[in-house]
């Protein structure tokens, strides 16, 4: 069993970074963090499982799975694994539900503290505040945008990092940062709009979550 973390302050006063887009070249990141009272693993689940996406995430709805690697299960088709390409279908505006905003995705880093990817080097877990070091306390899914909006000039990661403090609680801390050209106008279009997204999904991740814990305590 993974031991209890010892957090730092976070996001880092410097900004925050992915593999893919590095501080040095981000236009612009956002980010959420909440602490869960819910197993790191119960959440990190509920994170994979796009058929569950309806029933909590009002960024993100609904999600497409295009293909999956040839090892996944027929069961296991709507939750997302390394090299998973999806698409997600999110609504910018919640006044607006019909009007969704297509992104091209693939699932770039999937790792747990049983079995760690080494996704990330090793320079940055120890000098990049943006990721917590310790990577035996960490549940990690990493997506990167591809497709359309890549050939424009867009590069985009998110991370997602659930660091357990507890059999029964976990800290959520999830950010995505954008490079390139096409970065500046998101950036004047939607900085405001994408971080209250993430503040939301935070709150409803831990909503969604501590529900299904405490439905799952015996009456």
């Amino acid at each position: 069993m993974s031991q209890s973390a010892n957090l730092t302050p976070w996001p880092p006063l410097d900004g925050l970074s992915t593999v893919v887009v590095p501080r040095s070249s981000s236009i612009l990141h956002v980010s959420g963090s909440t602490r869960i009272a819910a197993p790191a693993s119960f959440v990190f689940s509920i994170v994979l499982d796009t058929a569950s996406y309806p029933k909590w995430n009002s960024f993100v709805p609904r999600a497409t799975i295009n293909s999956q690697p040839p090892s996944v299960p027929e069961e296991k088709q709507n939750v997302l694994h390394k090299d998973t390409h999806f698409v997600f279908h999110a609504i910018m505006d919640q006044k607006k539900p019909d009007s969704v905003s297509d992104t091209k995705l693939r699932v770039t880093d999937y790792s747990t503290p049983d079995q760690q990817s080494g996704y990330v080097p090793e320079d940055l877990l120890e000098n990049d505040g943006s990721f917590h070091k310790d990577q035996g306390q960490v549940y990690r899914v990493t997506w990167t945008v591809e497709g359309a909006f890549l050939t424009l000039g867009l590069s985009a990661q998110r991370f997602h990092e659930i660091i357990v403090l507890g059999e029964q609680e976990c800290e959520l801390r999830t950010w995505e940062c954008y490079g390139g050209i096409l970065a500046r106008v998101v950036k004047f279009m939607y900085k405001d709009v994408l971080q209250a997204h993430f503040e939301r999904y935070c709150q409803e991740l831990k909503m969604e979550a501590e529900k299904r814990v405490a439905d799952s305590k015996p009456k």
